[in-house]
């Protein structure tokens, strides 16, 4: 006689993914309220630099895909374009923060759905539920960053693949591709993804299961080959033209198909000879990492992920636990090789950088967690014998109180990690934006501005001077003529030290036609000096 199945949650709202869906959407918009009232919505620099390139694609001398840079990938930014037309929406950041909490809401729902398909709605409730309240995840959900928005192309990615290894249809095939190539245009832990989904997808399609057992004269194991084959095909020729399409960008663009990894605007160029903390040191690179999934998640979460990790057996049986594990592996090789810098509070050199990325291995985190929950759930219920029932509950509502406190007191100052990375960065930069922006305060609609953008680009949304007044390294030739011959093209200058526009700039046209406005200085920060036109 079947043995029965595992006792569950009570059939209802738990069951259903909307209902965590609407609870993302519930806790993201109101931390977006309490961003924009309290001015925290732009405290990254890189969320800054994000609207900058999403509005320079619609608002510049030269607008277009040129616009889009070497370094970031593009999905984030063209999602932000549409709403970063309005001048106030580029301003206090909003028009990058919708499309960070809308995956915010898509995420909660993929997660639930993933995990109830391979582990039942009990894990799943767990899972999507402190997903959509980790407080560092919604903080980059109200903000416009790029985190939470590859978070729901991953779980999308991985969804699809549970999907096909459910029923082995090869719709889900397709989706899985769609959803690949979202994540690969989106950030390059994507391209590291790919290779490990398709595995899972041909894997599942050799499976005997997955071949139609209709009479046929072909031998088995030759079908089970073409089943494999079509399955690399299908997902390939979707997911596979994010890296093709970037590397043929890079290279029709800045005539380097690698610019992006080792262009001067790269993340080795900007390094430099600088060594950081996992540099070559696995043991080192883990001990970091670790560290910061730990702060980001919680310790009591964390613990519950790690008996689920060590302990567990059914998730070995299952594609999407692997998947979502594959955060790990890509942040070690990042730090190990030098491209990813890592620094938490607690360990040299004692700052706030990239906490943020702790994130990234969320999911996996809640998953593990939630098999251990819903195996005491089980376990309860069978020695309680009539009493079952309240005895599970309150054992999973007890441990839900415990990581509910764990991420209540991630609340008190300094905040959850990555909004303390966020403030902890963001003061000197501030404070240059606000005195460049008092410096171009005068500036007039038809004036023209010549600076470097990439570095205080929200200077210029303070004062509302759209970019097509401004030209800047990405509008490429005009730039490089402008350096020249400032006073042909500019009526202000603006000269960062250690920039190419101080490299560059011809300063006998300066001397000549040109009237320094100010000098600005602030500590940590290169220097800034301000021309206008006499």
């Amino acid at each position: 006689m079947k043995p029965p199945a595992p006792a569950e949650l009570s059939p209802g709202l738990w069951h259903r993914s909307s209902l965590f869906a609407l609870v993302a959407a519930v806790a993201g918009t109101a931390t977006l309220i309490w961003a924009l009232v309290h001015r925290r919505v732009l405290l990254y620099g890189d969320a800054t630099a994000h609207l900058a390139i999403a509005r320079r694609i619609v608002d510049s001398a030269t607008p277009g895909l040129s616009q889009l840079g070497t370094v970031w990938l593009p999905l984030p930014h063209l999602l932000m374009a549409p709403l970063v037309v309005f001048m106030p929406l580029w301003r206090n950041g909003l028009a990058g923060a919708v499309p960070s909490l809308i995956a915010l809401v898509l995420g909660a729902w993929l997660l639930h759905r993933l995990v109830k398909r391979a582990f039942g709605s009990g894990a799943a409730a767990w899972a999507a539920l402190f997903y959509c309240l980790n407080p560092s995840l919604l903080y980059l959900s109200a903000v416009p960053m790029t985190e939470s928005i590859y978070l729901a192309t991953f779980l999308g990615l991985v969804d699809q693949v549970g999907a096909y290894w459910s029923d082995a249809d090869p719709k889900h095939i397709g989706r899985a591709g769609a959803w690949g190539l979202a994540a690969s245009l989106c950030r390059y832990d994507g391209w590291f993804i790919l290779p490990f989904a398709l595995a899972a997808l041909v894997l599942k399609s050799r499976q005997p299961s997955a071949i139609s057992h209709q009479p046929s004269r072909v031998p088995e194991s030759s079908r089970r080959g073409a089943k494999a084959w079509a399955t690399t095909w299908r997902f390939c020729i979707v997911a596979g033209n994010g890296p093709v399409f970037w590397f043929a960008y890079n290279w029709f663009y800045f005539g380097n198909p690698l610019a992006f990894l080792n262009g001067p605007y790269s993340a080795k160029a900007i390094a430099g000879a600088a060594s950081y903390p996992g540099d070559h040191a696995l043991g080192i690179a883990a001990l970091y990492y670790f560290k910061d999934v730990a702060l980001t998640v919680g310790v009591p979460l964390g613990v519950l992920a790690l008996i689920g990790f060590v302990f567990g057996r059914r998730w070995r049986r299952q594609p999407v636990a692997w998947l979502l594990l594959l955060p790990l592996p890509w942040y070690l090789w990042a730090m190990w090789s030098g491209n990813v810098p890592i620094f938490v509070p607690q360990y040299w050199p004692h700052g706030y950088y990239n906490l943020r990325y702790g994130v990234q291995l969320l999911p996996a985190v809640t998953l593990f967690s939630g098999l251990v929950v819903a195996a005491l759930w089980r376990a309860v219920r069978r020695l309680t014998l009539m009493r079952g029932s309240r005895a599970a509950a309150g054992v999973a509502v007890g441990l839900a109180i415990l990581c509910g406190a764990a991420y209540a007191e991630m609340l008190r100052a300094p905040g959850p990690p990555a909004y303390a990375e966020a403030v902890h960065n963001a003061t000197a930069r501030l404070a240059m934006e606000q005195a460049l922006a008092r410096a171009l305060a005068p500036w007039q609609p038809g004036q023209k501005v010549l600076m470097f953008y990439g570095t205080y680009p929200g200077a210029l949304a303070d004062d509302g001077i759209p970019l097509h007044e401004v030209i800047q390294e990405a509008n490429f030739h005009l730039w490089q003529h402008a350096l020249a011959a400032p006073h042909t093209y500019v009526q202000w200058v603006v000269i960062e030290s250690d920039s190419p526009t101080a490299r560059l700039v011809n300063r006998a046209d300066l001397r000549q036609y040109f009237t320094g406005v100010v000098t600005l200085q602030v500590p940590t920060q290169h220097s800034i000096e301000v021309f206008r036109r006499k």
